[in-house]
């Protein structure tokens, strides 16, 4: 696979990680006021959702540039 190809999958995978984070959110979210450790966990795993879409970003900007 050449650098387009992977900046291609790395991006997808960027925006799976960050549709999923807003998925949750809005989702598990909305329970935040009847259960406080529902809504920690949801902002937890929002938060690593976010962060892998974010190691994902800087993999595909260095897939480009390095491949």
């Amino acid at each position: 696979m050449n650098g387009t190809e992977w900046a291609i999958l790395l991006g997808t995978l960027t925006l799976m990680c960050w549709i999923g984070a807003g998925l949750v959110a809005v989702i598990l979210g909305t329970n935040q006021l009847r259960n406080k450790e529902m809504g920690r966990g949801s902002q937890f795993v929002t938060l690593c959702l976010t962060a892998a879409g974010v190691v994902s970003a800087f993999a595909m900007v260095a897939a480009v540039a390095l491949l």
